[in-house]
Formats: C-alpha cells, structure tokens, sequence
C-alpha cells in the first residue's frame, strides 16, 4: 500500500487557501471531488474511494463513474484518509487530505500491479478548483493561530481581497465591495446570526469557539441571499475519539497600550480629550472534547471568562465615560453519527452580557499637569446578546441524494437600563460642545430584544450524468419586541442661535444673539413580525473536461409587519440568477478562467417596521432659554413653535408606503484567472463590477403634492418607496381626513436615480505553508462612485437602517454624486508566517491603505434659493462649500490620509509535563502608526465651523496582547 507524504499533502491542499472555493456544498458543509488516473494519466472508471476520518471514525465510500469522476458531497469540515482501490491496481492512500467549507479537489492515481512506480508527489492533489466560479477567503484556526490577527470576525474578514474597515461610527465592521457594512450575512454552524434589526453585525462568540472561515466576497452561489456585501461563514470545533483538554488565557495590558493624540480646535481649546483613554481586556477558555460513544457521539464544550474595562473622556474634556463588562460565554457543539448514512448535529451557546457604563464630571488643566474625576456617579447598563441553539440533520439518502435539515433559534438582547432613567436628557451645546448635563445615564432606555427562528432544508442529487444538482427551501421568522423612550421621557438641547439664524422645521428666525432650550418628546414600542422565505435550485453542469458551467436561480419573498401583526411592505418572487462557467485552460487542474453574474436581494430592515409602522411619537418643541434650575433642567419662556414627525398613533400603513415597492437589489459581474506558478506559489487576479439597481428609503412627496393641486400637509409627508420611481400610495388630497389612492409619477418628486457603482481589480499571490514559511500579498484597485451608499450613512454616523437623512427631500441629493464613504482605491495587504526554529515561529500582517473621501455639510440651502426653502433645513446634511453658497459634490475636500499598520507576533511552542504549551506575544501597529482616519466634515451650521477639517478620529494606537496556551 502505497501512502502520500502527510506533510505534502497538506501543503498542495492548503495552496488554494486564500484562493477561490467551490459554492456547491451546504453553507456549513464541505466537499470533496476529482478524478482517478492511472501513472499515463487516464481516467480509470469503476475504482471505489472511500472516505475516513480517522479521528471519529466518519466513512462514506463511493465509486469513479466511467470518467473517472468521484464526488462525496455535505461532508464534516476536517480531515481524512482517501482509499482508492480497483482490480488490477495497488491499492493508493492519501492521508490528512483536508475538507474545507465549500468544496475541494483531489486527483488520485492508480498504479498497475507489476508495473514500475512513478513517484507521487503533492502536485497529484489538485491545488485549484477548476469547476468554481465563486471568489472566496477559506481559513482556518490553525492558520490564524500563525497570524497576528485580533480575535474577531471583522479581522478575519479584513484579510479576504476587497473587504476594507467601514466607518467607525457602526463599530468594527468589515465594507465589501463598496457596499455599506450593514449589508452582509453571518453563519455560525449553518445558523443565520445576522442582525436583521439593522444588519450591523451578528452573534459574538470567542475565537477559541471556531475551527474554520469561509469569507465570501463575490460570486455565490444560489443558495445564499439577503446580502449585497459579503457573506462571513464560520464552523466550530468539534470532538473526535481522543478526549482533549486545555485551557488558554489572553492579557492586553493597559500599560503597554499607547493613546492616540489629543485634538485641539483652532482656538486652541480641547475638542477631543485622548490621552486619559483606557482599554484593559482579560480573557480566558476552558475547553474539553471527546467521545461519548467512541465512533459515534462526540461532545466539545467551551467555558470562555472575560474582563473588558475602558476609560474615555468626552465632552470637550468635561466628562468620563467607563464601560465594563465581565459576563462569561459558554458554547458546546454535539455530533451524532447515527451511521454512516445519517448525522445528526445540535449547537448550542450563549453570548449574553451586560455592559456597565458610568459617567462622572471630568476636570483638567489645559497644560495636562492634572486631572481628576468628580461628580456623583451615573450609571447604566446595556444588556447584549442571548441563548442561540441550531440542529441539523444530514441524511445520505442514497449514493446520488444527499438531504439536510437545518432548525434554529438566534437572540439579540438590545435592552439599555438603568437606575437613573428617571431623570431627563440634557445636552448643553451653548458653546458648541456636546456637553451632558444632570443625573441621566441612558440617552434613550429600551426594552428590546429580536428572536430569529430560522429553518432550511438542502438537497443534492448527482443522478444525472455530467450534472449535480442542489436545490432547497429556506424561512425564517423574526420577531422584534421594541419599548423605546427617553431617559425621564425627555431630551432637552441647550443652543445659542446667531441674529440672522433660522430653527430648522418651525421658520423662526432670530433678530438678536439668543439662547433656545429644544424639548425632544419621543417613544416608539410595539412587536413586529418580519418573515423571509427563499426557494432555489441550482445546477453545476461539466459540460466537458475542461468546462463547468454553473446555473442557478433564487426567488426570495419578504413580508414586514406593523405593529397591529398586519403587513406593512410584502414583496413576493424577486427572481435572483446566478451563473457562472469556469474553464481548465490546460485540462491539468494548474489553471482556471472564471467569469460569474449574480444578482443579490437584501431585505427590508426590522429598523423600517419599527420606525415607520409603529406608535412613534417624535416631537420637537422650542422654547426662549431664562435660565437653568439646580437640576440643571432649563428655566423656559415663550414657546417658538413645534415640529410633529410622529403624534403616538400606529399610522396608516397605505399613508407611508409606497406599495408597487421593490427591495433593495445588486448586480454583480466578475471576471478572473487562476493558476498555479509551481510547487509552492499561486497567482490569481480578477475584476468585479457591481452595480447597485435598486435602493428602499423614505422620501417627502411635497413636490408632487404641489405640483397636483393636493390640500398641503402640515408638515413634509415621508413614503418608504424605490427612489426615483413612480409611486402607488395613499394621500388625503381634498383635505377631508380620508386617504385616497394616488400614483405620483417620478418627475413630479425631483429625485435622481439611485447610484452605487463599484469596479475593483484584485492581485493575489499566494505561498502556501510548508512547515517553514507561508506568505500572502493582494493588491486592490477599486472605485466605488454614486449618490447612495446603501443601508446606513456613513457620512453623519446614522445606523437607522433604510430610513436614513438620504432621499428625504430632493434637494439633498444636490452634490451627492461622487466617490463614495466606502471608496478606497488603494489596498496593500500582507501576511505571513516564518519558523525561526522548530519551536518558534515570527508571524506579520501588513495592510496600506488609502484615504476615503472627505466632503463639506451645510445645514440648509444656498442662500440663492430663496426664503420659501427655509423649512429645509436640515442640519449638517447638504454637500455645500464653506460659506454656505453653492452646492459643491461629494469628497470635494481631498480625502484622508493613507492608513499603514504593522502587527507582528512571536510564537513559542514546547511540551511541559506531556502538555503541549504555546506561548504567544502579539504587538499591533507595532509602530504606532496615528492616521487620521476622520476629519471634521461640518463646515458651515449658519456660520462658519472655524474647526471644519481638522482630524476627529485617528486609526487605532500600539497595543499588545499575550497568550498562553495548555492542551492535554
């Protein structure tokens, strides 16, 4: 019995890492294909290859049809053994051949008896998957381990070509392929974890928790849907035969981290008090896996406790800010092999926590000399998170038919509390700082929470020849339960209007220098319902040796309900193609040209239901400031005026939407060629285009209304519609207190079409590990242009997902064509991993990036528009120039500088007493490099912002992190 070299197995397998993989196993699932040659390189039809993985004991066998073709379809990710055996032929067995998500490639060669051997090396394992048209990042734990990578699924992400790091008003997420950071999918085990309230992020578990990640960005298949970014697809470990144990803790030091600069404005004053900033994080897992049942019931469980504290000051320097948050994750993951022929998976965990905030009085010297933290103490909680469960059952019904069903449950908690909720909110701005005032904690206190109750049936059936065909069902329901009100019922802004000086929405105008207290009255509560469902079927078709074609298509159905469980937006079979055809330009499986088109559906926000289909009270009254009471609530006189945007009834959903709407969709075209370069290199490269073809926010229809004679409203009238199309909705138009159906036509609302074009070039070379060193470079040119950036707004940090300040009146569309918040048309990015010694090893991960757009906001119109546009006003949301005069595009004021960051590691591994031990010290922005990653971007509110581009936010300063790790 012939068997391959386990190291050089891994190595030719592992060379397509960071290279595209196949779309055609289930979303957590591997696969594995290829063909069965002899030493002339024949096909050889009729040998049976059996599958193995030796530490549970998993086998599956399956025989070449006459092409020598074999394919094991829904596998468990990890690694096997592969048997080849045929009449006539010594039996051939390739060993730790690695099954990653998506689908790998082996060819296995037979050797006749009695006839001299040929040498086998790790070239007979295919590198590249020559039948995929999809563009994908797979990695895994053992590789990261490698890496100086922070334990989370944004920097995983952040690693695939493409993804680059979205504003940071939204958190720490990944933007890919120009798209908005609220537009992609996350999986955990087969799971969707996604944040359907808003789309900003999923369910956090510990790094230790996952095995493997699969990070999709462009080109996917059928079976995956309700993303227009990317798709971040991650496994977790399981356990095997042999019981393992071990225990790892991680420390980031909050005297090893440095601060970034602190921010003066012009005057000299502080704007942005960063050198008392504080982080200091401890973490820890405790781990142990095994069998229950040796060969068939397996167990991994997973303990991880943790300590996160941090300090910040605000407020111009006035106040403080800490966060902590200690509550422990516990996951475990179950595998039943029933029998060969059926598996049966259940994970569960919970990422509940609470996050603690206090806020004191803050107190510095200008010469930095002192500081001291005063005040009563205010404080709060956040409550994130919650229980998940996800079961799975795999049936290999016969050798061609292959079934798996997928049921699960996803929590979000987004609960914000606190004992001091009684007390109202209180903003003093008189001096244009943001600065809080009183005994409040919580801008605004909720009780929140969303349920996701997902359920999907997959099916694969290979029957037909030089076909296989995968086709499924998939539906979720969710459930968001909001009651949402201001801290004390009340928000209080303290102002001081200039002579001249309008209020935006009531049409006061100032004569004198006056100060104004604003009262925000505002509550929004109710359950609501969202269900999506998606069919799809798709077929991969070898059309000859060397060419597959892959055919597929997706309906998608989206059904968003209003507080009253009736349906607000319905949109049924939004038709979804995929197809793509990929070519084995020598026929050895060394090279590949691509090409895919694709069309992407994402789904109305939970946000729109809650914002626009609930009992929303919205009220802004504005009152002549006399003084400040003890409290420091305000002392108010004469009442200017108010402005309603919503009185606390359920509205009449035909009043707010328009309901000939489409949901927001994408169109995608790649092109790209891959090919090994020798044993140890790859090259790939490819150009993407998307273009955004649909987008859903609100918009008024003020001008329609006037243009049609219509009884005027006595506000702006907002309708959730596709911008720049002909709208079909309800309006009371002879002022009777009854809607009537009306269709208002495009041109009679004044909006541009919705635009979002992103065209990028991508460059990857790649040296796979080979026990010494591996090393990945991508280099990106990419341009991301239009007038929309998708689900959230990064130009004023706004997360309201599908109902942003875009779209709201025509006018604020004026300039916003340009190069988009996400646009960065320069991205260097470089990772590796040396063994100095057997035992230790260096690791780097380099990225160069340049600068996104810098743009100038206005609060209203030009001047030369005339009084009757004074209600638009609208606060830093218009694209004008300094003076507040002319309208001047998107990104008109240069862009940020680039952005360098060096992280380095040192990696230590040893046995003490029979345990494995690695030790671990990783430095990032090991230079400490301080780009400025934001400027101010308000340049006029009024008057003229005399700190308008000064730097506001600089990229992440030098940390670092230890880590031991012990396994038994």
């Amino acid at each position: 019995m012939f068997k391959l070299n386990k190291s050089l197995a891994a190595i030719a397998v592992t060379a397509a890492l960071g290279m595209s993989s196949a779309a055609f196993a289930g979303n957590n699932d591997g696969s594995l294909k290829g063909l069965v040659v002899d030493s002339n390189k024949q096909t050889v039809a009729g040998a049976t290859i059996t599958i193995k993985n030796e530490k549970t004991g998993f086998t599956r066998s399956v025989v070449a049809d006459e092409n020598g073709k074999y394919r094991f379809s829904v596998l468990p990710v990890g690694n096997y053994t592969l048997t080849t055996t045929k009449d006539g032929f010594t039996t051939e067995t390739y060993e730790d051949v690695s099954v990653r998500i998506g689908e790998s490639s082996v060819t296995m060669s037979l050797f006749r008896q009695g006839v001299e051997r040929i040498s086998v090396t790790g070239r007979a394992l295919s590198t590249i998957d020559t039948t995929s048209s999809e563009s994908a990042l797979n990695i895994g734990a053992v590789e990261l381990a490698r890496l100086p990578v922070a334990r989370d699924l944004t920097s995983v992400a952040l690693l695939a070509p493409g993804a680059n790091l979205g504003d940071s008003a939204f958190g720490k997420l990944p933007s890919f392929g120009g798209a908005s950071v609220a537009e992609n999918a996350y999986f955990i085990n087969g799971l969707n974890v996604t944040d359907f309230r808003n789309g900003l992020g999923g369910s956090t578990i510990p790094f230790e928790f996952y095995k493997e990640f699969e990070v999709k960005t462009g080109g996917y298949s059928a079976e995956f849907g309700r993303s227009t970014g990317g798709v971040i697809n991650a496994v977790t470990k399981s356990g095997t035969n042999e019981f393992e144990f071990g225990a790892n803790f991680f420390y980031e030091p909050e005297s090893l981290r440095e601060t970034n600069p602190d921010i003066r404005k012009r005057d000299g004053s502080i704007d942005v008090y960063n050198s008392a900033d504080t982080f200091n994080k401890m973490e820890g897992n405790i781990y142990a896996s095994g069998p229950i049942i040796e060969d068939t019931l397996f167990f991994y469980v997973l303990y991880n406790p943790r300590d996160v504290k941090s300090e910040t000051i605000s407020g111009a320097g006035h106040v403080y800010n800490s966060a902590e948050n200690d509550d422990a994750f516990w996951g475990a993951k179950f595998d039943w092999n029933i029998n060969d022929d059926n598996i049966l998976e259940l994970t569960a965990f919970s990422d509940k926590q609470k996050v603690i905030t206090t806020r004191r009085d803050y107190s510095w010297n200008q010469a930095g000399t002192s500081a001291e933290v005063t005040g009563d103490v205010v404080g709060g909680f956040q409550d994130l998170g919650g229980r998940n469960i996800a079961v799975k059952y795999t049936g290999y019904i016969t050798d061609d038919f292959t079934l798996s069903v997928l049921w699960g449950e996803n929590e979000s908690n987004k609960t914000v509390k606190s004992d001091f909720d009684a007390f109202p909110v209180i903003y003093d701005n008189r001096e244009g700082n943001w600065v809080p005032q009183g005994s409040w904690a919580n801008f605004q206190v909720s009780e929140a929470k969303d349920t996701r109750e997902a359920f999907r049936i997959d099916g694969e059936y290979a029957g037909i020849e030089d076909h296989n065909i995968r086709f499924g069902f998939d539906r979720e329901i969710n459930t968001s339960l909001d009651e949402t009100a201001l801290s004390g019922g009340v928000y209080w802004a303290l102002f001081t209007y200039e002579a001249g000086e309008q209020i935006s929405g009531i049409g006061k105008t100032f004569d004198a220098t006056t100060e104004v207290a604003r009262r925000r009255d505002y509550s929004v509560g109710g359950e609501f319902e969202t269900e999506s469902t998606a069919f799809y079927i798709e077929d991969t078709w070898y059309v000859n040796d060397n060419v597959t074609a892959t055919i597929g298509l997706r309906s998608e159905s989206f059904d968003n309900k209003n507080a009253a469980g009736e349906s607000f937006i319905k949109i049924d079979n939004q038709i979804a193609p995929r197809l793509g055809v990929s070519w084995d330009i020598n026929g050895d499986g060394e090279s590949k040209l691509y090409a895919n088109y694709g069309r992407y559906h994402l789904p109305v926000a939970a946000n729109t239901n809650i914002r626009m289909a609930g009992a929303e009270t919205y009220i802004h009254t504005y009152y002549a400031l006399e003084g400040i009471n003890a409290d420091f609530t305000p002392i108010t006189g004469e009442e200017y005026g108010r402005d309603v945007n919503g009185d606390g009834t359920v509205p009449d959903v035909r009043e707010v939407l328009d309901t000939s709407i489409d949901p927001m969709y994408q169109d995608e075209f790649i092109i790209g060629y891959e090919t090994m370069l020798n044993d140890d290199w790859s090259f790939s490269t490819k150009y993407t285009h998307r273009d955004l073809g649909s987008v859903i926010d609100d918009i008024t229809i003020d001008k329609a209304i006037g243009a049609n004679g219509w009884a005027p409203a006595s506000g702006n009238v907002y309708v959730l519609t596709n911008p720049n199309t002909d709208i079909e909705t309800y309006y009371d138009t002879d002022g009777d207190g009854t809607p009537d159906p009306v269709s208002i036509k495009a041109s009679d609302l004044g909006y541009p079409d919705p635009e979002r074009l992103y065209d990028a070039i991508d460059v990857m070379f790649k040296r796979a590990w080979d026990d010494v060193w591996t090393l990945d470079f991508t280099y990106t040119w990419s341009r991301s242009r239009g007038n929309a950036e998708g689900y959230v707004k990064s130009d004023n940090g706004q997360s309201d997902a599908g109902l942003t300040t875009d779209w709201d009146f025509p006018y604020l569309m004026d300039g916003a064509e340009g190069y988009l918040p996400n646009d960065r048309r320069h991205s260097f990015k470089l990772y590796g991993a040396y063994a100095l010694t057997e035992n230790l090893s260096v690791g780097t991960n380099l990225t160069l990036v340049s600068g996104r757009p810098v743009s100038g906001f206005g609060h209203g119109l030009p001047a030369d528009y005339g009084t009757e546009f004074d209600t638009y006003e609208y606060g830093q949301t218009y694209f004008l120039g300094a003076d507040n005069s002319v309208f001047l595009p998107r990104g008109s004021f240069g862009r940020t500088p680039w952005v360098a960051k060096l992280d380095m590691n040192l990696t230590y591994n040893t046995k003490v007493s029979g345990a494995d031990v690695t030790l671990q010290a990783d430095v990032f922005n090991i230079l400490n490099a301080q780009g400025i990653t934001k400027f101010d971007e308000d340049q006029n509110d009024g008057a003229v912002n005399d700190d308008f581009l000064l730097p506001t936010l600089y990229q992440a300063p030098r940390s670092v992190r230890f880590s031991a790790t012990v396994r038994f």
